[in-house]
């Protein structure tokens, strides 16, 4: 196999720009819907974070959610580089929804030539074309590179750190490269723990490079010293601010659980249709097979499976679809290699011209309508009444008002609100419903004698009127319902009725 340029050439540019253009056109469409899509529960905390660097002074180093009550809300979270920067952005356009969103979907657009060129490195310009098409159109890399969250940031580092020490293995010593795969490598840990994964390709290549020697390469040394001490430094930090102030919470520290079978295959299966269709699944399970011709050429092989054991040891945070989404990138280079050895085989056999067009286009076309059918659904509006009681509350209470939302935990009404607050749970968090009416009662004046100002309760929340009856009835026996609508019913507990 001849050696491939080391950067795009000019050739390569007009396909690659259209996959991108298509790439990013797709992810556009609704960039300025609120945070009330399929996964707007995680959105909406890290836009709670994004606004309150904006209105706190840029506190890069002390995240803020909003459901802590009157306390200042710090948590533990990865490093909040994707809020940081939409917070930036604030500054110039105020808080905007599609501003967390664009940050995603610049991300994207950055990992795309990486891909491209990872790929045709172990391959060719044409698996590394199809693989950025794949790449682009899969459900799962559409949805999460508009979704106001740290993952497709994570990806695009992660795909370029590989890339970048590819290259600088076969060009070493270049301390350009050395300084960029460093920086890369950081980022991607830093702004998404799980990426530590990437260490297993990284480990391979290393191998395939010095083999058994590698442990004596200075270089390689300072490299993972420099890539993991600021990640060690920050999640340590953000480790222990999550002992300290209230709510006490660290983001993803309940996902590392083993679960049972049926769990995984689940995942399995939701991962294979919904994530990255059944075509693509088919076609990277395919490339599998194909026998690599390049050095390096197992590096996706290796992130497999690495991926696949990150899986099983974080079986429970793999309930969360966006977890799967660094299988894209890799069943998106091994579907390229089958589609490059189909048509090899196609233009072996002598096939008519018109065929492997018809192949092309049932491909891609087909691809195309998977995709849509399985991320449709996701952008539906989800439980409307938090978003609309949200707006309410900031449209009627104080600036300086607390609020208490009956919201299972999710934080969009709250966000929305633009007020600190509570979820109606037993301790303002997570730990489930009040027990009886009298409990309900209890948990409401604790709020109040910290400060809170109104209660809410959007629609699929008045359950709690029939199934706490005592509440309902010493709630509307001492306050006042300054809104009582088909969507919410808000409380005024600044005033009894008493008084």
């Amino acid at each position: 196999m001849k050696p491939h340029a080391r950067f795009l050439l000019r050739a390569e540019l007009p396909p690659l720009l259209a996959v991108l253009s298509l790439g990013l056109f797709c992810r556009i469409i609704k960039i300025s819907q609120p945070f009330v899509d399929g996964w707007s529960w995680r959105e909406a905390d890290v836009a709670m974070i994004a606004e309150n660097f904006y209105r706190h002074g840029f506190k890069v180093f002390s995240p803020q959610i909003n459901w802590g009550g009157p306390a200042p809300g710090y948590v533990g979270t990865e490093f909040p580089l994707v809020p940081f920067i939409a917070a930036l952005l604030y500054v110039f356009f105020g808080v905007q929804d599609w501003i967390g969103r664009s940050v995603s979907v610049l991300f994207f657009a950055v990992s795309v030539p990486f891909l491209y060129l990872l790929v045709r490195k172990i391959s060719n310009e044409r698996s590394a074309l199809c693989a950025a098409g794949i790449y682009t159109l899969a459900p799962l890399s559409i949805f999460a590179s508009r979704a106001f969250m740290s993952d497709m940031a994570s990806l695009s580092f992660s795909i370029a750190a590989l890339y970048l020490f590819a290259e600088w293995l076969e060009r070493a010593p270049k301390a350009k490269l050395f300084i960029a795969m460093s920086v890369a490598t950081s980022l991607a840990i830093l702004v998404k723990l799980p990426a530590m994964i990437i260490g297993l390709p990284l480990s391979y290549m290393a191998w395939e490079k010095y083999g058994a020697r590698l442990v004596l390469r200075r270089e390689l040394w300072i490299f993972a010293g420099v890539s993991l001490i600021f990640p060690l430094i920050w999640y340590v930090h953000a480790y222990l601010m999550s002992l300290v102030h209230f709510p006490y919470h660290f983001f993803g520290s309940g996902g590392i659980q083993i679960e049972h079978l049926d769990w995984y295959l689940g995942i399995l299966y939701e991962t294979a249709t919904s994530g990255l269709t059944p075509m693509v699944f088919a076609a990277m399970l395919a490339g599998i097979i194909v026998p690599p011709h390049a050095k390096f050429g197992r590096i996706f092989h290796w992130w497999l499976v690495a991926l696949v054991v990150f899986i099983v040891v974080a079986g429970q945070g793999h309930r969360h679809p966006w977890y799967q989404l660094p299988l894209v990138p890799v069943a998106a280079a091994f579907a390229g290699l089958t589609w490059d050895f189909a048509r090899h085989r196609l233009v072996t056999v002598t096939a008519p011209k018109i065929t492997r067009v018809l192949a092309g286009v049932i491909f891609w076309g087909g691809l195309a309508y998977l995709s849509y059918i399985a991320i449709e659904p996701l952008y539906e509006h989800q439980r409307p009444p938090l978003w609309t009681t949200g707006n309410e509350l900031d449209r009627i209470a104080p600036a300086d008002a607390l609020v208490i939302v009956a919201d299972d935990g999710d934080p969009r009404a709250i966000y929305y609100s633009r007020r600190k607050g509570w979820h109606f749970l037993q301790d303002g968090l997570f730990k489930g419903y009040p027990a009886d009416s009298q409990q309900a009662v209890t948990l409401l004046e604790k709020f109040k004698s910290e400060g809170a100002s109104y209660l809410a309760f959007p629609q699929d929340a008045f359950w709690w009127f029939e199934f706490y009856k005592g509440f309902q009835e010493y709630l509307d026996a001492r306050y006042h319902r300054v809104r009582d609508t088909a969507e919410y019913v808000i409380f005024d507990l600044t005033v009894t009725k008493a008084g």
